[in-house]
């Protein structure tokens, strides 16, 4: 793979990442789902209906920015997932409600699934196609990655600070979006043809 730029290291290790912290933020729900049922007097069923909820807005979220990318990019569409399922794992810390716990993982259901729809293009349109599949599959190793570094995480804040502060701390793959931003270049085919795309 010597014939594979840095450039394209970069998105790939962009989006490794990117799915590392998504599989995070979906492992911190679990992990924090036993404390949780007791504050928000909720059984199991409850609480599998809420993740389900976000799972089904992931799909919704996966259709609609593979939408946004053809027309803003496939980099600024990765960007706008981020700060969604970032600010909304922040957000699930301040819910004081069943509805506002569901309204939370909603949202950042569907920044979930638009983060993979819009990664994914990107790194397979960057990549070059003899070593494409070596990379999706570099890329889908983050979300083994990611569950190891909620359980640490977890094993960290959990016991000290609460649950509010465990998912506070899932706003920090934001910061990634800055470094998307200088350093990750866009898509070349959406390049070519995004002027055929965006109308």
């Amino acid at each position: 793979m010597r014939e594979v730029t840095s450039a394209q290291w970069r998105v790939l290790l962009a989006e490794q990442h990117v799915w590392m912290l998504d599989a995070m933020d979906v492992k911190l729900y679990s992990i924090a789902l036993t404390t949780m049922q007791g504050v928000f007097q909720m059984g199991s069923d409850t609480a599998g209906l809420i993740a389900s909820a976000t799972l089904l807005a992931s799909a919704a979220g996966g259709i609609a920015f593979g939408v946004i990318a053809a027309r803003i990019g496939r980099r600024r569409a990765l960007i706008a997932t981020i700060l969604i399922y970032s600010f909304c794992s922040a957000g699930t810390a301040t819910a004081t409600s069943l509805w506002q716990l569901m309204l939370w993982r909603l949202l950042l259901g569907i920044g979930l699934g638009g983060e993979w729809s819009s990664g994914a293009v990107l790194v397979s349109e960057t990549w070059p196609a003899e070593h494409r599949g070596k990379a999706i599959g570099l890329m889908q190793s983050g979300w083994a990655l990611g569950y190891i570094a909620a359980a640490l995480l977890s094993a960290f804040i959990l016991p000290r600070y609460g649950w509010r502060a465990l998912f506070l701390a899932g706003v920090l793959p934001a910061l990634l979006t800055i470094w998307i931003r200088r350093a990750v270049p866009e898509s070349p085919i959406w390049l070519k043809g995004g002027a055929s795309e965006k109308s």
